[in-house]
């Protein structure tokens, strides 16, 4: 074998295992999610044709439940997390209930309220480190209809 084969096979193997490695990394990040939401505080907001919307909303996703906590108020959300007392407390204190399911890649949120409800499901979700991120997502309000949104929501873990 020539000494040009060589380094073309060393260079083919080494883009391999590169693509390799972004590839098992991009699957155990849109595939794990299920693992990262229980428990946590999260805020969230969203960026549409790269604006970034001021407007936020914390939500604080039971531990080994489907209980969420949704807030403007940062301060009611990461108190209700200390203990499941407060937890349920601040959940009972909700006008509307907050459900949630989670999958390995997606995530849903119910509001119940007057016996109505509605849900947000967000898809194509990528989790790493302190964070996730949906690509776009799927909503259903009550009396007011659904669709599709294609803005990115990024939900960022609070402490």
């Amino acid at each position: 074998m020539s000494k040009r084969n060589i380094i073309i096979s060393v260079v083919l193997a080494c883009l391999l295992v590169t693509g390799a490695g972004f590839g098992a990394f991009y699957y155990w990040g849109t595939h794990h999610l299920d693992s990262v939401v229980p428990g946590k505080v999260y805020q969230y907001s969203s960026t549409l044709n790269g604006e970034v919307n001021n407007r936020v909303m914390y939500v604080a996703f039971q531990e080994g439940g489907n209980k969420a906590l949704v807030s403007q108020d940062r301060t009611t959300v990461v108190n209700a997390a200390k203990s499941q007392t407060d937890f349920d407390k601040a959940y009972n204190d909700q006008t509307a209930k907050w459900e949630y399911s989670v999958t390995k890649t997606t995530l849903t949120l119910g509001k119940k309220e007057d016996d109505q409800l509605s849900q947000w499901q967000y898809n194509k979700v990528f989790a790493y480190g302190d964070h996730f991120t949906s690509k776009d997502f799927y909503y259903q309000i009550a009396k007011g209809g659904q669709g599709e949104v294609k803005q990115k929501m990024t939900f960022k873990e609070i402490k």
